[in-house]
């Protein structure tokens, strides 16, 4: 792995986390029902959170010595409070898995520093998938 290549991916991050925070945006203006009201703040607050990862994400990436990008990836819609739900959701799963991965090869290129900021990205969407899964009745009791 190559700092080029980290710059890429971290880019292809970046991309999906201007994707995130649009769709949040616009999943908290379709829901609708009594039983989604607290959700739609909570949709809010997770759009505020990927902006702020957006910014620490470009502030990395020009640390390294890349051009942070403005591509969007895919942005899921529905008319359904519970599809939209779940494609956040299924968002927030494929963050952190590349969340993971990224920290991983930014360590082995003992990039720490880097690292740890993707860390703390980290642990913000685990927190959406906790406050997700519960939105949606997912319950891991065993």
């Amino acid at each position: 792995m190559t700092i080029d290549q980290i710059i890429n991916l971290l880019n292809l991050d970046l991309s999906w986390e201007y994707a995130a925070m649009i769709q949040y945006i616009q999943h908290a203006s379709l829901l609708t029902g009594p039983e989604y009201f607290a959700i739609i703040n909570e949709e809010l607050q997770h759009a505020q959170d990927e902006h702020e990862h957006a910014v620490r994400l470009t502030d990395k990436i020009q640390y390294l010595g890349g051009f942070p990008t403005v591509n969007v990836q895919e942005i899921k819609t529905s008319l359904s409070n519970v599809e939209m739900l779940r494609q956040d959701l299924q968002a927030e799963y494929d963050a952190l898995h590349r969340y993971l991965q990224r920290i991983e090869q930014l360590e082995a290129l003992k990039l720490y520093d880097v690292a740890q900021v993707i860390r703390e990205i980290a642990l913000v969407e685990q927190g959406h998938i906790i406050d997700l899964e519960k939105s949606l009745g997912i319950q891991k009791v065993r």
